[in-house]
């Protein structure tokens, strides 16, 4: 009775361990993690739906043959975390993985990624965020945009009643140049001189030139300009952050007139 009683529960034992493997032997899951991030933390629409997809990108010519993915409903910011579970028996060393993101409302896509961000294999590593661009050319501006004026000829002194006028043009037309912002401020005292361009209402695009004037004038006179057009050129990747800052020289208008 004993050898019985033994015998039925090294069956059963095996039993829930062979249970046991194939739950979670070849057909086990890996899990691929990260963020989905913009340039910046921007909110999103109501509605708004996150889509991240692991691929095997490993045949140039052929199409892409997705593995896994996760979708987010009801989205309500950027950066957001993901989740993508797949197959590991999927998987080849050989081949190249990458992962992908969109970001839809409704119809509308919002934002998509445009560099590959490659994991697993091949020395990547198997989490990664998802750096995603905005499909507006414009990003709308959420911070004042901060900058600073120097000069080599800081020891000129200026009349009390003058004033620094500082604007952002757009010069992807050169034959209707748009002010995109301005600001005025006067009590300037020394250099260097700090200044903040107001945001209200200015959209800045990736794919547009700028040009940051600013002058130090008394009534009509000038007495500071940047003079020359390519002293003037700035480059804004996106929107104001911690990082962006812009910042420029002034000369004297009787020493340097504008060509």
């Amino acid at each position: 009775m004993t050898l019985l009683v033994s015998h039925a529960l090294v069956v059963a034992v095996f039993a829930v361990v062979a249970a046991v493997s194939a739950a979670c032997g070849s057909g086990s899951e890996g899990v691929i993690s990260g963020e989905v991030r913009f340039a910046r933390a921007v909110d999103l629409p109501e509605g708004a739906v996150v889509t991240v997809r692991l691929l095997d990108t490993s045949l140039a010519d052929a199409a892409s043959v997705e593995l896994g993915r996760d979708v987010i409903h009801d989205a309500e910011r950027l950066p957001v975390r993901f989740r993508i579970e797949y197959d590991p028996d999927e998987v080849s060393e050989r081949n190249e993985y990458s992962l992908s993101a969109e970001v839809r409302h409704g119809d509308d896509l919002l934002y998509i990624n445009d560099t590959v961000h490659t994991v697993l294999t091949r020395g990547a590593p198997r989490n990664s965020d998802v750096v995603v661009v905005s499909t507006n050319p414009f990003d709308a501006c959420v911070e004042p945009l901060p900058g600073v004026l120097h000069s080599s000829f800081p020891d000129r002194e200026f009349p009390a009643d003058a004033v620094l006028h500082v604007r952002l043009v757009d010069v992807t037309d050169p034959e209707e140049p748009v002010v995109v912002t301005q600001v005025i401020q006067g009590d300037l005292g020394d250099f260097p001189f700090e200044f903040e361009l107001p945001h209200e209402g200015v959209q800045i695009s990736r794919n547009h030139r700028y040009e940051l004037e600013a002058e130090i004038v008394v009534g009509d006179e000038v007495l500071f300009h940047i003079p020359r057009e390519e002293w003037r050129r700035v480059w804004l990747p996106h929107c104001p952050n911690d990082d962006l800052q812009l910042v420029n020289d002034v000369f004297p208008a009787d020493e340097f007139p504008e060509e």
